[in-house]
């Protein structure tokens, strides 16, 4: 049977080197790890692999020993064996990791998995570690098993119910950014041109390796693809998430953000003038989930006027507030 490649004895010592740290790691180390995982998909099919190898070495090789009459911590015993032959050398540690991928052709990306939500269909995903994550309409997340601290957010929004663990703090990126917790309930949505961060408990903090601004409950947060600036706005609490309960808070966003939210929400498909595309708007609005009801109401609001067509509903611009 072939060995399986890793791309060079570096990238094997560098996920060893990753494997070994983290169980111990600091917040700082945590977001060093995710960067490098991101800067090349090599990286994380090299860690995968190094995870999958030790799992399956700790079965193999430290099986679990026969507990001995009158010492109950012998059954405790494997454990720390197995992290020192971990760290007795990295030359030896590789040559038997690659001794078993010699045996065993271990897939590659075998622990990330995708969850996704169709446009007006919502979904909420429960975490080994207690966490829960709540998906809106039209949203694309992926996880990791093997790194279940960590998600990251391709399209559409979500609510993050996060169980804090400051030895392992929870990493979300979407849009290129990071946001870490700090024991925490908050929203993040994305359309891969538009962030945006709101709290409704605990802390998150933006960007904890660049600007790391701290977000507290009813602060928010909205950032642009490529740019560095981003603008912090106040929300109530007990509104972030609000999407679940059909109410929506927009703080001088372009409309087609909000022609975006409702698409994602409630499947509606809102065709707006290029000038109205791009007018920011700031309010809360009221939803029930109806198109009749819904966009009519939405047009009134922006002073626009309002048709439905085969391919959707079109708002203009017209004479309004």
């Amino acid at each position: 049977m072939p060995i399986v490649n890793i791309d060079g004895a570096d990238m094997i010592d560098r996920a060893i080197a990753w494997h070994v740290r983290l169980p111990d790691a600091t917040p700082e180390v945590w977001a060093a790890f995710v960067d490098w995982l991101e800067a090349d998909p090599a990286h994380a099919a090299a860690y995968d692999r190094i995870a999958a190898a030790d799992r399956a070495l700790d079965a193999r090789a430290f099986p679990a020993p026969a507990p001995l009459a009158g010492n109950d911590n012998d059954a405790c015993a494997a454990s720390p064996r197995r992290r020192g032959w971990w760290l007795a050398g990295g030359g030896a540690v590789a040559a038997g990791v690659a001794a078993l991928l010699a045996i065993t052709l271990l897939p590659t990306r075998a622990d990330p998995y995708v969850v996704a939500t169709a446009a007006g269909e919502r979904r909420s995903v429960d975490l080994p570690d207690g966490s829960r994550i709540e998906l809106s309409g039209g949203t694309r997340l992926r996880l990791d098993r093997a790194a279940p601290r960590f998600a990251a957010l391709e399209a559409g929004e979500a609510l993050f119910h996060v169980r804090h663990d400051p030895g392992a703090p929870f990493v979300v990126v979407a849009d290129g950014r990071t946001v870490q917790d700090v024991g925490t309930v908050f929203n993040v949505a994305s359309d891969g041109h538009h962030l945006s961060v709101a709290v409704a408990e605990g802390a998150v903090v933006y960007e904890p390796k660049g600007v790391a601004v701290r977000l507290n409950p009813g602060d928010a947060l909205q950032a642009t693809s490529g740019a560095t600036n981003f603008v912090r706005s106040t929300v109530a609490p007990r509104e972030v998430g609000g999407w679940r309960e059909g109410v929506l808070t927009f703080t001088s966003e372009p409309l087609g953000e909000v022609a975006a939210a409702l698409e994602r929400l409630y499947g509606f498909h809102i065709i707006l003038s290029p000038g109205l595309s791009a007018r920011p708007f700031t309010g809360m609005v009221r939803f029930s989930g109806t198109a009749d009801r819904d966009v009519p109401h939405l047009a009134e609001l922006i002073g626009a006027t309002w048709r439905r067509d085969k391919q959707g509903w079109v708002l203009a611009e017209g004479a309004g507030r």
